[in-house]
């Protein structure tokens, strides 16, 4: 409101460059129609608060019911009164609201707008990185990540070492996960001489039944494979 009673627009009209005025006369809101917005904006709203209050105060309370119909009814015609101006403003624009229609002030540029060149550039490039992107949050979940990186790993180390016993194990290939490198966590292993943690084995080989060793190439023939290691 103080926005209004200063500069004749809201804050959401100067940031669009337009102000109330009359649309026949083009000239602004007056001093009398920017108190008047004011006290039909914020006052009526405000007395139905506080109608309670001021029945209290003024001893009304045995009309206190007859108020609350009368207020109810204003209600009523109030919303049967904004949808028609609704369906008028859909029909031939001008005024927004009741308060602006009874008031007769529209919003209205200051100046007349000139004829510009309109770029469709930048309005086409947003459309296309929005497009691109709601594909790529449709399509990402729907991709087996985990598969595609363990595929690379394999086509990257090709080397195979020939161990298919357990038997030369070594202390170090007990301390180290052969996926995440680190101390194992409730160790497992699918045949060869490494070991691997239980999150770290369990969620490559459900992402990817073709899962192997990133060590040794070693594959894993069934879910029976997967054992955890004995310590003897």
């Amino acid at each position: 409101m103080y926005t209004v009673y200063c500069n004749g627009s809201t804050v959401g009209q100067e940031l669009l460059n337009i102000k109330y005025g009359y649309s026949n006369r083009r000239s602004w809101i007056t001093g009398r129609q920017k108190i008047l917005y004011a006290l039909l904006f914020i006052g009526c709203p405000w007395f139905k608060e506080r109608l309670t209050d001021i029945v209290n105060i003024l001893h009304l309370t045995q009309w206190h019911q007859q108020i609350n119909k009368c207020i109810k009814w204003i209600e009523n015609s109030l919303k049967l009164v904004t949808v028609c101006n609704f369906m008028l403003f859909l029909n031939r624009g001008g005024y927004i609201n009741i308060i602006e229609r009874l008031l007769g002030i529209q919003s209205l540029y200051p100046h007349s707008q000139n004829i510009r060149q309109v770029s469709f550039e930048f309005m086409t490039r947003e459309l296309l990185w929005n497009g691109f992107s709601e594909f790529l949050f449709f399509i990402l979940p729907l991709v087996n990540l985990q598969k595609i990186k363990n595929t690379i790993k394999r086509w990257t180390n090709r080397k195979t070492e020939n161990i298919k016993t357990l038997c030369q194990r070594s202390d170090q290939d007990l301390k180290s996960c052969a996926v995440c490198s680190d101390w194992p966590i409730n160790p497992h292993e699918i045949g060869c001489q490494h070991v691997f943690c239980y999150y770290c084995l369990f969620s490559n080989y459900k992402a990817d039944p073709g899962f192997v060793c990133p060590l040794c190439n070693y594959g894993i023939e069934d879910e029976t494979s997967l054992k955890p290691v004995e310590l003897t």
